[in-house]
């Protein structure tokens, strides 16, 4: 499997905009903000995505990415999220990268932030690679005790795709 054939530097964002705790108004309700939260950090995640070329069409693809979230929770615990999403708005395989050093709220099971974010559209009638990718990005975590941080404190996008490319 060669990650930089489908990961390209701009398909990585290294700082994301949404999703920090200090952004919860305090006046309304926790859950509601909570989830707008969630919103803004998929709907970042579909900007990216977009920038593939293999989303037909990002507003549904994004509805689509907030419809797996609702029903569970895409982030593993650890600081890791992986979104793996399957349907008829994609129309190629493709992955995404982004991370946040502060971390971003998105309903982690350990209840921590997340702070790297993997991502993995595929149609739904080829979805042999999607199942490939993310069991190599569940093993890759669990296997390599110094991913994270490397990840994490990466300089730039080539690095994150080097880091990637050398696991394999």
């Amino acid at each position: 499997m060669h990650i930089s054939r489908y990961l390209k530097p701009d398909f990585i964002q290294l700082g994301m905009r949404c999703g920090h705790m200090d952004e919860i108004d305090e006046e309304k309700n926790y859950e509601t903000e909570l989830w707008r939260l969630k919103t803004e950090v998929i709907s970042e995640l579909a900007d990216l995505f977009d920038k593939t070329g293999i989303i037909r069409n990002k507003t549904k693809f994004s509805t689509e990415m907030l419809n797996y979230e609702k029903s569970s929770s895409s982030a593993t615990g650890n600081g890791v999220a992986v979104l793996d999403i399957r349907s008829m708005t994609p129309k190629a395989m493709g992955l995404i990268f982004a991370r946040s050093q502060e971390g971003v709220w998105f309903d982690a099971t350990d209840k921590e932030p997340v702070h790297i974010f993997f991502g993995i559209a595929c149609p739904s009638y080829d979805t042999k690679k999607a199942q490939h990718f993310y069991k190599w990005i569940a093993q890759s975590f669990l296997q390599e005790d110094w991913l994270p941080s490397a990840l994490l404190y990466a300089n730039d996008e080539h690095e994150i795709i080097a880091i990637l490319s050398s696991l394999q």
